[in-house]
């Protein structure tokens, strides 16, 4: 019968904690990606929960771009105007309305004639140029918010509400929602990206395969003895893979080297090393019946983690 020590499963457990956890505190609004979505006058964006914290990526494509907001209370009203800054790319500054019901403008944010100023979000590592912002506290009703400027062209974003809430679905949401806005808002590199995951591929793909010949070799030992000798034969294609990776990402962190998430991210990749030459060690040794099953799947479980983590930096 196998034991399945202690330690392990409080690893697992202590692990996720703490990076959900520097996760929600390093976010200070909730992404929403709506680049593509017909947001005009008759077909805005729905905002929910108004006073809650959001940024809302977008891009102006010819045309104003509305949102909506329905409250049946009074609300605290929030609007901050931002674009994204990318070197070499001149920023398209925007402006924004806020209209009641009937179309009479209620609030005005000018960003032709505002200071914006650089601003780095953490969570991201992404650098912004942040313009005007507005507080109000509005009735019930429905209001638009119009975003534009002269030509109505160019990518921004929007915050909205200042209420910080980070549950936990919207901490995996925005491991999703982050790489798309690299990709999509900052144009992130391609070549980057593509050695990174390659190096990933190698690491992650040799070690998946020798978790699914570990968890057959449990019905078998001609199994277990192919697992030991496969181990043996792949493990410097994994090292290889594991110095690309590290590679790439040492390159990731020198030009961005101060937001959270990296650094939270490079301790991780540390660990992933030192349990790769753990799990090496324990498959070299490997006896039927004697089989390092949980050790092998926190290792794929911090695989995954990191991997979801780089994408979002990178």
């Amino acid at each position: 019968m196998l034991k399945v020590p202690n330690i392990n499963l409080g690893l697992i457990a202590v692990i996720f904690v703490l990076l959900v956890v520097s996760i929600s505190v390093a976010c200070a609004h909730q992404p929403r990606l709506v680049i593509g979505d017909n947001a005009s006058n008759d077909n805005p964006i729905v905002i929910q929960n108004p006073e809650v914290s959001q940024a809302f990526y977008g891009e102006l494509q010819g045309q104003s771009n509305y949102y909506q907001i329905k409250s049946d209370n009074q609300f605290k009203f929030y609007l901050n105007l931002l674009v994204p800054a990318s070197p070499g790319i001149p920023p398209d500054f925007i402006s924004a309305q806020v209209l009641d019901s009937s179309g009479n403008v209620i609030l005005t944010l000018d960003g032709t004639n505002s200071t914006w100023n650089s601003y780095f979000e953490e969570f991201g590592g992404d650098y912004y140029l942040k313009g005007p912002e507005t507080k109000a506290d509005l009735p019930a009703g429905t209001y638009y918010i119009k975003i534009f400027n002269t030509a109505n062209q160019g990518k921004y974003s929007i915050a909205i509400g200042e209420e910080e809430s980070f549950p936990l679905d919207e901490t995996m949401k925005a491991l999703v929602t982050i790489p798309l806005l690299k990709e999509q808002i900052f144009g992130k590199p391609v070549p980057t990206l593509f050695f990174e995951f390659l190096g990933i591929i190698i690491a992650f793909g040799s070690t998946l395969v020798l978790f699914a010949l570990l968890l057959m070799s449990r019905k078998s030992k001609e199994i277990t003895q192919l697992t030991v000798t496969l181990n043996s034969m792949v493990k410097p294609v994994i090292w290889l893979g594991i110095a690309i990776t590290t590679i790439v990402w040492l390159y990731v962190m020198y030009k961005n080297p101060f937001n959270i998430e990296g650094i939270v991210n490079t301790i991780l990749l540390v660990v992933l090393i030192i349990f790769n030459w753990y799990i090496g060690s324990k498959l070299a040794k490997t006896e039927f019946g004697k089989l390092p099953l949980i050790s092998m799947t926190v290792f794929i479980i911090l695989w995954l983690i990191y991997t979801y983590l780089a994408i979002a930096l990178i």
